[in-house]
């Protein structure tokens, strides 16, 4: 003591570290201490598939040995459980039960993610994840978004709407609210006149929304409904028909009012091998599942297809269409209707009458089939010498100038399919390459092919310059231009009619 504290300050000082010893943690803690980062935007979940919500350390360390939490708003609200390396299920909310698993193929560097099966709409919202080693344990938030596409849309006439026609879009099973947009077919939007959302017990979404349509030359109108979150749409067109008479003219409502049968004005475009849908409706939109429909060709004797007592009937139909045409009826309760004729034959080509008939109610409208087929490429080959030059086909040089056909010739094979060969003459030694184009004038689409054209190798009065000159053809198997509405009008001098038949000559 007398070299030292004194024994009771010895006895203070080591009972002091002693408590203070108690509220300090470990240091092996401190060395542990870490924090958790969870992704910086939402999570989109597709409604029905799988979702993963991921978390780390930082900096990485091994987990394995950690307890593991993902919570909903509260602790309370467990979706997933991990500690004493197990899945903990007693905590866990029944809804998450059997649907949850772990990835934890990177745990011992400190990643981890929860595994949601089947996601559903009560899936959409705020979660938690949480690591814990002893005494220390951090979090992070993070944001699951579940959207989901719906049913594509219904689109029906409802009928006359003061000085217009009133049309409804309906679709259902969407999440979140869904956006309903019109166009026109250039694209141009048109504003609703109402829109209505509602929702089911599932929590999934229907929309309902409502358009006037005023300007009689709009044709086709088209409703989008369209997923926010996954920026993804849904669209169906409807024909519009014109109005009968200016706004101000009160017989035009009575009009539309009135029950008829109305088709495209268009002709409906079909090409060769492909499919063709003949559409008509119900003015205003009434349920036609009760209803005798009819699709025929010139005459009532030729059916294309029959439907009546909500059946199909064979009885009557042409042996050509047998097996070859099917009711769209998915929409037959709105007044719609649509006869899908499979794998379009140049024999599909030409006029139709579709007919509603129910009790003494009997409408029909009559419409348009056009069927066109792009044939092979052009063939192109030099023939000889010609006296005054180098013939060639209806080409056109590489200024695009054109030359004038010296001759054209076509015939059809037994399939009723075109061939052309035309000869043309070039006299301009500067011509270079030349381009011999085959069209068809109701696709507006072409075929080419070019040649060389080598120069004159003296004057025209020399003999043997025409020697070494030779004459062009071109050979181009083209389908029958038998369809299309083009968004324009056609030249009357491109088609011609063949007398006692329906199908179009070129010329």
């Amino acid at each position: 003591q007398q070299h030292g504290l004194p024994s009771y300050l010895v006895v203070c000082v080591l009972c002091f570290l002693v408590c203070l010893s108690s509220f300090l943690p470990p240091m092996s803690v401190f060395t542990e201490q870490f924090q958790v980062v969870g992704p910086r935007h939402p999570i989109v979940a597709v409604l029905g598939e799988d979702a993963i919500l991921p978390c780390a350390l930082f900096p990485a360390m091994n987990a394995e040995n950690m307890e593991l939490g993902w919570f909903r708003t509260t602790l309370s609200q467990a979706v997933f459980i991990y500690w004493n390396q197990r899945e903990q299920t007693e905590e866990q909310m029944d809804e998450y039960r059997g649907r949850t698993s772990l990835v934890k193929d990177f745990l011992s560097e400190g990643q981890a993610s929860v595994h949601i099966h089947k996601v559903q709409v009560s899936d959409n919202g705020m979660y938690t994840c949480f690591f814990r080693h002893g005494g220390f344990y951090e979090e992070a938030d993070l944001e699951v978004k579940v959207a989901g596409m719906g049913s594509a849309p219904q689109v029906h006439i409802e009928g006359p709407e003061e000085d217009g026609v009133c049309v409804v879009c309906k679709a259902s099973g969407w999440f979140p609210k869904p956006q309903v947009q019109w166009r026109d077919l250039s694209g141009n939007k048109f504003p609703a006149l109402s829109e209505a959302h509602t929702q089911d017990t599932e929590e999934l979404f229907s929309v309902e929304a409502t358009l006037v349509v005023r300007d009689s030359s709009v044709g086709n109108v088209t409703c989008s409904v369209l997923n926010p979150v996954l920026d993804q749409e849904k669209a169906v067109a409807i024909y519009i028909p014109g109005q009968c008479c200016s706004p101000s003219q009160q017989s035009c409502g009575e009009g539309l009012a009135s029950l008829s049968v109305i088709s495209p004005y268009c002709p409906i475009v079909a090409v060769l091998g492909k499919d063709a849908i003949l559409s008509c409706a119900l003015v205003p939109g009434i349920n036609a599942e009760n209803m005798e429909l009819g699709w025929f060709r010139t005459t009532l004797s030729q059916a294309v297809f029959i439907y009546w007592n909500q059946w199909e009937q064979t009885e009557e139909q042409m042996a050509d269409y047998r097996g070859w045409t099917s009711l769209v009826s998915k929409f037959l309760t709105q007044g719609q209707a649509a006869v899908h004729i499979h794998k379009v034959q140049v024999s599909d080509n030409g006029t139709y009458a579709c007919f509603f008939r129910h009790g003494g109610f009997s409408e029909k409208a009559d419409l348009e089939l056009k069927v066109a087929g792009m044939g092979a490429d052009p063939q192109v080959h030099k023939e000889g010498p010609e006296e005054d030059g180098v013939p060639q086909v209806h080409w056109r040089d590489l200024n695009g100038n054109k030359f004038p056909a010296l001759s054209e010739a076509h015939t059809q094979d037994t399939e009723e399919l075109f061939s052309v060969e035309a000869t043309l003459v070039v006299r301009d030694s500067s011509v270079g390459d030349v381009t011999c184009s085959v069209l068809n004038p109701v696709l507006d689409q072409e075929k080419a092919m070019a040649i060389y054209i080598p120069g004159q190798c003296c004057s025209h009065s020399q003999q043997s310059c025409g020697e070494r000159l030779a004459s062009l053809s071109v050979l181009a198997l083209l389908g029958v231009p038998l369809t299309c509405c083009l968004p324009g009008p056609q030249s009357p001098s491109s088609l011609r009619l063949l007398p006692g038949s329906q199908h179009l000559l070129w010329s």
